[in-house]
């Protein structure tokens, strides 16, 4: 996704560099289509998850934590109120690789 700029709920302005996607960009997005936008009466946390999964497929990457994973760590987030791009990126650093 060369040049697609994604920004973040403070207005800063994640991009790829040199054309790889990053796991900013991927936090960027996740934490834009949070719960704490309420874009939806309901489903707020599986969109921003879904998309996000989707923003990383298409870059050929994806997931390694298991759904139980990706589960407790996303709601003790949201129950700790700590639901932010820097509690994001460190896990999607650790949790993301490349399709091979």
């Amino acid at each position: 996704m060369r040049g697609i700029k994604i920004i973040a709920n403070d207005g800063e302005i994640v991009q790829a560099r040199g054309g790889e996607p990053q796991s900013e960009e991927a936090a960027a997005l996740w934490e834009s289509l949070g719960p704490q936008n309420h874009s939806f009466v309901d489903g707020n946390k599986r969109t921003a998850f879904a998309a996000t999964y989707t923003f990383l497929a298409i870059n050929g990457m994806y997931l390694t934590a298991d759904a139980e994973e990706a589960y407790l760590f996303v709601a003790n987030l949201y129950k700790a109120n700590q639901f932010r791009f820097d509690k994001l990126v460190p896990w999607l650093r650790a949790h993301v690789e490349k399709r091979t």
